[in-house]
């Protein structure tokens, strides 16, 4: 068949068309892509109901089939990603209801755990929640009916999780005991959040003319469905609850769990890959990063041990806090240090500032660092909220990676230059692909290195141990959910490879098992694909190689599966292509 043979072209390209806004109206309808793009929130809490994962699988197979006889190759290129993408996304959705009970996205973008009541599930959505109703703006009497609708969506979602959680349980599936204290203090902490945040105080209801009517109504329903709501989640995690637990860690312990976490790596990583290569790799690669510390130990002139090391590095200046605002103080000065040789390296900036922020109180204890967020209603800045509760922590030593990381040229300039990428779709500039996403930000934290940023020996050992962290997750996260391994095995894994404390080692170890499980994979199997497919440029193109003219290909096409990024690389230098 010819390559634009008359009908054949113009119908593959309205189903493309097609597929990507059915797509986008799963991803839009979501309380993270309506606040980041001014939206309001209204109605668009997740739907953790079993009939919500229902349509969502009936949209992905909409978009499979819309796609079914579509060949990428004979695409026009953005069209041909476009289609790949939808593909990926929609595969994901297919499965929703066949996996409901062990796994789900409460995000709904690719980001899915067992149980909603855990910092990185539902903590992210309640944060999210916080700071939209925060800045929820009462302009007419009718925003008042807005924001009790808005609070009447919150006591329904609440409803939903318990729902699950009672159908879950049925079907003995409950969440592990290790987990159960830090999900208890998250809920509890949570309500404390909403009873403070959720009632509006007089000055914001100001221009409105039912002003104290409406301030009782709030008050009502606090009092009447959401606080309940809340107790209703505490007390359904109760001693019997507890008893019929599983008490050890992982998928695997929970009935069909290690085959939905086989689904969970290979949509986390887009790779074709077994938790025993992922493991492999990861005890491979943490001989390769212990053989580069012992050497920066002997140029500091360090005789003792890796373990004495880790007690000297900590009496040093950079790596002592004094408080959280001087955790935040040294993530600034390493923030700036990139400007100065970022234009080297890529063609365009951010058309946004970034910072950083404290996370909030009730999301410390069960996060171990933080996380980033792009720019969303009034906050014109991408935020990295960062733990401040820990100042003899990984994150002091380690906070020029961690910087590099989560801003510049990690998430911030990633995510920033998706979403203002004129050239891209809606759907494209809204999509998050986890194995890009962190693959892209660790590789940022790998190339500041060749941009001289870890020239100081100590900065340079810091990025080593944030390596070995992270190379961690691919033992211990693939060892705790299908390979047997008991929750301190993994903690001892952590404590003898890496410098974090105790209490990142349990927050971290139970991320992987409780929380997103395999999602902790993308950042090393990603920095690595990325690194693959730039050594093949380089060595196609030699002396004709620009790190701008890659970076820019690479960022220019927003996040795509890593064999779709592959293909697209390819194509974009023809003459690196194998």
């Amino acid at each position: 068949m010819p390559l634009y043979e008359p009908g054949i072209l113009e119908q593959s390209l309205v189903a493309v068309d097609k597929a990507a806004v059915l797509a986008t109206s799963v991803i839009s309808n979501c309380i993270f892509w309506r606040s980041a793009h001014g939206k309001p929130i209204d109605g668009c809490l997740p739907d953790v109901s079993f009939e919500g994962a229902q349509r969502r699988a009936a949209m992905g197979r909409d978009i499979l089939d819309l796609l079914r006889d579509v060949d990428d190759g004979r695409l026009p290129h953005e069209y041909a990603l476009t289609a790949k993408l939808a593909r990926f996304f929609a595969q994901a959705w297919s499965q929703d209801a066949d996996r409901y009970w062990l796994a789900i996205d409460v995000m709904e973008n690719t980001f899915y755990g067992p149980f909603v009541q855990t910092a990185y599930t539902g903590g992210f959505v309640f944060n999210e929640l916080r700071a939209a109703l925060s800045e929820f703006a009462f302009r007419r009497d009718g925003d008042g009916d807005r924001y009790l609708l808005l609070l009447s969506d919150v006591a329904h979602f609440l409803a939903q999780i318990h729902a699950r959680t009672a159908g879950q349980a049925a079907r003995g599936i409950r969440i592990h005991k290790p987990q159960l204290p830090g999900v208890r203090t998250l809920l509890a902490g949570l309500r404390d959040t909403a009873a403070a945040s959720y009632p509006v105080n007089a000055a914001r209801l100001a221009a409105l003319s039912n002003a104290d009517a409406l301030a009782a109504e709030i008050r009502r329903r606090m009092d009447h469905l959401i606080l309940p709501a809340f107790d209703a989640l505490i007390v359904q995690l109760d001693e019997r609850y507890e008893s019929l637990a599983p008490d050890g860690v992982g998928m695997d312990k929970l009935p069909g769990g290690a085959a939905v976490y086989a689904d969970l790596l290979r949509m986390h990583t887009t790779l074709d890959l077994t938790a025993e290569q992922v493991h492999a790799a990861g005890h491979a690669r943490m001989a390769r990063i212990q053989a580069e510390m012992g050497e920066v130990r002997k140029q500091l002139g360090f005789t003792g041990t890796e373990a004495a090391f880790a007690v000297h590095l900590r009496r040093q200046p950079g790596a002592i806090a004094t408080s959280a605002d001087d955790i935040g103080a040294k993530m600034r000065r390493h923030k700036d240090r990139v400007e100065a040789r970022f234009d080297e390296f890529f063609a365009r900036r951010s058309d946004w500032q970034c910072d950083l922020e404290r996370l909030p109180a009730a999301l410390e204890s069960g996060m171990t660092w933080g996380y980033y967020s792009r720019p969303v209603g009034n906050e014109k800045r991408g935020l990295y909220y960062y733990n401040g509760s820990k100042l003899d922590s990984q994150a002091v030593i380690a906070a020029a990676s961690l910087v590099f990381h989560e801003l510049v040229p990690g998430h911030h300039l990633h995510l920033t230059s998706q979403m203002s990428n004129p050239h891209l779709s809606e759907f494209r500039r809204t999509c998050v692909v986890n194995a890009f996403n962190e693959g892209w930000a660790e590789y940022a934290a790998t190339l500041a290195g060749e941009m001289g940023l870890y020239d100081d020996p100590y900065d340079r050992y810091g990025r080593l141990s944030q390596d070995a962290f992270l190379t961690c997750r691919l033992v211990v996260d693939t060892g705790m959910n299908v390979l047997g391994w008991s929750w301190e095995q993994a903690r001892q894994y952590m404590r003898e490879h890496t410098m974090c404390a105790e209490g990142e080692i349990e927050s971290d170890t139970l991320r992987y098992a409780c929380g997103i499980p395999a999602q902790s994979l993308a950042y090393k199997l990603g920095d690595e694909e990325i690194l693959r497919m730039r050594q093949q440029v380089q060595t196609r193109l030699k002396e004709q190689f620009s790190f701008r003219d890659f970076h820019s290909a690479v960022l220019g096409c927003g996040a795509l599966p890593l064999p779709t990024l592959e293909w697209h690389l390819q194509r974009v230098f023809p003459e690196a292509a194998a």
